[in-house]
C-alpha cells in the first residue's frame, strides 16, 4: 500500500528535547465545514489548487513524537485502529502504531499518550482492531471534560467519537485527567482550552533553544491564525476565538514553532502579529 504509507517526517531539536513530526496519511474534508462562518468567496482563493470536484480539502493525518530527558510521549493517534490501513480516494494512511514501528520509533518507550482532543480522526489509533488499547503501557492523558464529553449520551458526542472504543479502554485504563494545566515534566505542559470540544487542551513543549506549541484542531490549517475563523465543527466557537487569541499573542512575543495537525506542505512555522489579528509564517 503504497499511498498508506509514512509519507512524511521532520524531526524538530528543540534543544534537550527532540521532536519528530510524522505525517501518517490524508483524508478528505468538506471544505465548506471546516472554513465554518467564512464565506466561500473569503475562502476559496486560498485553496483552489487542493479543492476537489466535491469542494473537499486534502488534510494531513500529522502526529508528534516528543522525546524528553525523561519520558517517551505521543502526540495524536491519527484516525485508524492499530492493525489496519487504507488506501483508497478517501483515506490513505497507517494507524499511529505502524507507522511509528515503520520510522524505527520505540513504541515500548512511550509512557504517555496525548491526543489534542479524542475526535475520530485525533484518537483513532488509541485501539487495535479488536478495540484493545494500541499502546498498552502508557497512560491516556485528557482534560477531564474531554473525558466527560466522551462518556455522556449528547447525539453530538456519539457523532464524534468513537464512544464506545473510548469507554471499553477508559474501563480497562484510566486516562489521567486534569482541570486546567498539567506539567508532565519539566519539558511539557498540557493547557486546557475547550472551544473546538469541551476538551481540547494545548501541548507546549520546552527545550533550551526553542518552544513548540501544538493546538490540534484549533489550529489545524495556516489561514486559522486569524482567530475568528473556526471550524462547523466547533462546539463553542466563541471559546475557540478568545482561547486561540490568547495563547496566539503569548507564541507570537516568544517566538513559539507552532505544529498544525492537518496541514499537509507546511506544517511547522510561527505565528507572527498581524495588526489586530496573526499570521502563520512556515519554517
Amino acid at each position: 500500500m503504497g499511498g498508506a504509507a509514512p509519507q512524511a517526517r521532520r524531526q524538530i531539536d528543540l534543544g534537550g528535547t527532540l521532536v519528530d513530526l510524522i505525517r501518517i496519511g490524508t483524508f478528505r474534508s468538506d471544505a465548506g465545514a471546516i472554513f465554518g462562518p467564512v464565506p466561500r468567496t473569503t475562502w476559496e482563493p486560498l485553496v483552489r489548487t487542493e479543492i476537489d470536484a466535491e469542494s473537499r480539502l486534502l488534510q494531513a493525518l500529522n502526529l508528534l513524537h516528543v522525546t524528553t530527558p525523561s519520558r517517551s510521549i505521543l502526540l495524536e493517534t491519527g484516525l485508524l485502529p492499530a492493525g489496519t490501513a487504507r488506501d483508497d480516494a478517501e483515506i490513505q494512511s497507517l494507524a499511529a502504531r505502524e507507522a511509528l514501528l515503520a520510522g524505527g520509533v520505540d513504541i515500548e518507550r512511550i509512557s504517555l499518550v496525548v491526543p489534542s482532543h479524542l475526535h475520530r480522526d485525533h484518537a483513532g489509533g488509541l485501539a487495535n482492531e479488536r478495540g484493545e488499547a494500541a499502546f498498552p503501557g502508557a497512560v491516556v492523558v485528557a482534560p477531564r471534560g474531554e473525558i466527560e464529553a466522551v462518556a455522556s449520551d449528547s447525539l453530538r458526542a456519539r457523532a464524534a467519537y468513537d464512544t464506545a472504543t473510548l469507554r471499553r479502554l477508559f474501563r480497562d485504563a484510566e486516562p489521567r485527567a486534569y482541570e486546567t494545566t498539567l506539567s508532565l515534566d519539566s519539558a511539557v505542559e498540557l493547557r486546557a482550552l475547550g472551544g473546538h470540544t469541551p476538551g481540547s487542551q494545548a501541548t507546549i513543549i520546552r527545550g533550551t533553544a526553542r518552544t513548540l506549541l501544538f493546538l490540534g484542531d484549533l489550529f489545524m490549517r495556516p489561514w486559522q491564525a486569524n482567530p475568528r475563523w473556526v471550524t462547523s465543527y466547533d462546539d463553542q466557537a466563541w471559546i475557540s476565538v478568545d482561547a486561540k487569541a490568547t495563547i496566539f499573542a503569548e507564541a507570537a512575543r516568544e517566538q513559539w514553532l507552532v505544529a498544525m495537525s492537518h496541514e499537509v506542505d507546511t506544517p511547522l512555522g510561527r505565528i507572527e502579529r498581524d495588526g489586530e489579528r496573526f499570521r502563520f509564517v512556515a519554517e
